[in-house]
């Protein structure tokens, strides 16, 4: 579907990064591979929320099902630099801190104000390969879902890719399996240099190079500056690589532990991967230390393990996220993602039964459930509430609800 973009946070980090952040002050937990097995208890977090997720909305952004107001939000890039809303896009995985969130009423989404909002894609480089659901840049494989966002000037979903073309990857990293599962794939047309994420694998100090999956990388010309102190086997890091050579052992030019630093929050939220695992009560997610021992785990703890997809709510205390609850996200609620957008429709076409919400393109059939109307009542200049599932092949919205909004 067509995406609107978004800005990032000042302090440049990834969404991953800014989830990272979060958990920031247990740099030592993180280092150690496990989550936070602190004293602090949950609540004894600073005021307002913090949210790391997938954007599935906008009016402003829709972020762990929360519609932050973007308006008064400083944006940034993971390379620092400042932005604006119209950087962020569906698909993108941000970090956003803000007010304390208000539920909302029936049916309703919950809301808050955005203070900070951080972003970044997680790969980027040419295509290596394609195959059946999957494709591979710079040796790591990229999966798409049912709710993949393809971005403009790619048709057809992972059908309009091509080998060589140049792109850019948001999505959630299973560092184990070396599998990045993809929520907004974008076409780019040139780049000053690739990036990645994984975990150090091969390590040799002798000849100053590692692996990340398949990719054979070069550190031998990078400054201490730019290396992890404790670059070692096995911690996860992000990566910048020249462009040149195109093929064999790639050149780093900076080498970061993914490691954020976040605030204190009574409330926080985190959805991701896990990237370390000590026990079911201390483990990382996206590099973030998590304190699970007092949580609920509805869907279980056997599948909390390495690389399983988690969302974790809780508060974030002097860097770990002291959770309150484990949730476990299955293929098929990934696949059955649902979208949100509040804004006025545009572009109404009653015989292709398409319209434009805030710079998504949405189709919606006769039997569509319409709250507060009818489908006769689509009207360019209406206010409303889409909300529906992603199809790539279509760049579309497939709407399953639409509300009058006044």
């Amino acid at each position: 579907m067509n995406t609107r973009k978004l800005n990032l946070h000042p302090s440049g980090i990834t969404r991953r990064d800014g989830l990272l952040a979060l958990m920031g002050g247990a740099a030592a937990l993180a280092g150690c591979g496990g989550g936070g097995g602190g004293t602090a208890s949950v609540g004894s977090g600073g005021t307002g929320s913090f949210s790391s997720g997938t954007i599935t909305g906008f009016g402003s952004i829709i972020v762990n099902g929360v519609r932050f107001d973007d308006n008064p939000a400083s944006i940034t890039d993971d390379n620092g630099g400042l932005r604006t809303s119209n950087d962020l896009k569906l698909g993108m995985v941000v970090s956003v801190s803000g007010s304390a969130v208000t539920a909302g009423a029936a049916g309703a989404t919950s809301t808050a104000t955005a203070t900070t909002i951080s972003f970044g894609s997680e790969l980027k480089g040419p295509i290596d390969s394609k195959d059946t659901g999957t494709f591979v840049v710079l040796g790591q494989t990229v999966k798409i879902m049912g709710s993949t966002v393809f971005g403009p000037g790619i048709t057809g979903g992972l059908a309009g890719l091509t080998v060589g073309q140049l792109i850019e990857v948001h999505g959630y990293l299973d560092p184990v399996a070396n599998i990045l599962t993809a929520t907004l794939v974008e076409k780019q047309d040139t780049a000053n240099e690739y990036k990645l994420q994984g975990l150090v694998k091969s390590l040799n100090t002798a000849t100053k190079t590692f692996n990340i999956g398949t990719l054979t990388i070069s550190y031998l010309n990078i400054a201490a500056a730019d290396l992890p102190a404790n670059l070692a086997n096995d911690l996860l890091v992000r990566v910048r690589l020249n462009t040149i050579p195109a093929t064999g052992t790639r050149t780093a030019t900076r080498v970061r532990t993914v490691q954020p630093r976040v605030e204190d929050r009574n409330e926080a939220e985190l959805e991701g991967t896990v990237t370390a695992f000590t026990s079911i009560n201390s483990f990382s997610v996206n590099g973030i230390p998590v304190n699970a021992s007092q949580a609920s785990f509805p869907s279980g703890t056997a599948g909390v393990i390495l690389g399983a997809k988690v969302e974790v709510k809780g508060s974030t205390v002097n860097g770990v996220l002291i959770a309150t609850r484990v949730k476990l996200e299955t293929e098929i609620e990934i696949n059955n993602l649902e979208f949100e957008l509040h804004g006025s429709i545009s572009a109404l076409s009653t015989t292709a039964k398409t319209f434009v919400v805030r710079g998504v393109t949405v189709k919606y059939t006769d039997n569509v459930r319409v709250d507060s109307g009818t489908v006769a009542q689509l009207a360019d200049g209406k206010l409303v509430e889409v909300r529906g599932t992603n199809d790539a092949a279509t760049s579309t919205l497939l709407a399953t609800r639409i509300k009058f909004e006044t």
